[in-house]
């Protein structure tokens, strides 16, 4: 009986077709099954190796900033302000001038600056802020009128230990005299600002068992016109000292009114010498007393 051949059901191509796979890509698949979590490691390592790096960058460039490079760009924030306000002058103005801040006592401290325009028919509205190490320790309006030197206050501020004060200006408002209304300036100043301040005086009293300077003065209106409101600044020296400043508003000063003023000045102490500065805005129409009949 002859023997039968086993039959091969070998079911395997002898080529592979063009949409096939091959055993290259086969043993490929095969060896990344096997290394993916190695290659999900090494993956996660690197990003975690840039996202430390940029962290530490990160840092590296915050800390620079606040040891070496904020109070350069806190001063040049501040030349910036300052400047701006300048340069919104125009080519027919001259631009202001700023003192220094003076810092009166140790917290509270009272501060003081000038401000000085040197345009002579213009006058300058304004607000303007004491900065200590970034922070705006206040903000008031102010103006300085044609020619005129001027000082800017804030009384009882908390300052840093160490901070350097400076004054920045902000929202200038540049207001030309119309020559039809005022055609001569010196002439309409000298007019209205006489309010005159005489018999100034310091002096000490006992009060509840401890010694109170107490300030007098006397202003009188000898003026043709009638005010709301007066601001007064008062500056104390102890000889050529200034030791301390103060303010007060005076309400209804009437033409050719005299008026004395006195009050107790706690904390003050050594002062010799008592100036009083009034503070008027005479291009202000709206701050006219009527005229009386």
């Amino acid at each position: 009986m002859p023997i039968k051949k086993a039959t091969s059901n070998n079911n395997l191509p002898d080529r592979l077709g063009s949409g096939d796979v091959s055993l290259k890509q086969l043993s490929f698949g095969l060896w990344y099954l096997r290394h993916r979590r190695l290659f999900y490691s090494i993956l996660i390592g690197i990003l975690a190796t840039l996202a430390i790096t940029g962290w530490i960058y990160g840092f590296y460039g915050l800390g620079r900033y606040f040891i070496f490079d904020r109070n350069q760009d806190r001063q040049s924030l501040l030349e910036i302000a300052q400047n701006g306000v300048n340069l919104l002058a125009g080519r027919s103005n001259q631009p202001l001038s700023f003192s220094d801040v003076k810092v009166l006592g140790n917290n509270p401290s009272d501060l003081l600056a000038e401000v000085y325009n040197p345009n002579s028919r213009t006058a300058v509205y304004f607000n303007y802020s004491f900065v200590a190490n970034g922070q705006v320790l206040i903000q008031r309006e102010g103006f300085v009128l044609p020619g005129q030197r001027k000082y800017l206050s804030a009384r009882i501020q908390q300052v840093p230990a160490g901070a350097a004060v400076q004054l920045v200006i902000s929202q200038a408002f540049w207001q030309k005299i119309n020559a039809r209304q005022i055609p001569d300036w010196p002439a309409f100043l000298a007019s209205h600002d006489q309010l005159t301040i005489t018999d100034r005086q310091i002096s000490l009293a006992g009060l509840g068992g401890q010694s109170v300077s107490q300030v007098k003065f006397r202003l009188e209106n000898k003026t043709a016109y009638g005010y709301w409101s007066v601001p007064i600044l008062m500056l104390v020296y102890q000889g050529d000292n200034l030791i301390g400043i103060n303010e007060l508003v005076l309400a209804k000063i009437k033409s050719g009114e005299s008026r004395a003023i006195g009050f107790s000045w706690p904390g003050l102490s050594g002062a010799d010498r008592l100036e009083v500065v009034t503070m008027v805005d005479y291009l202000n129409s709206n701050n006219y007393l009527p005229l009386e009949d």
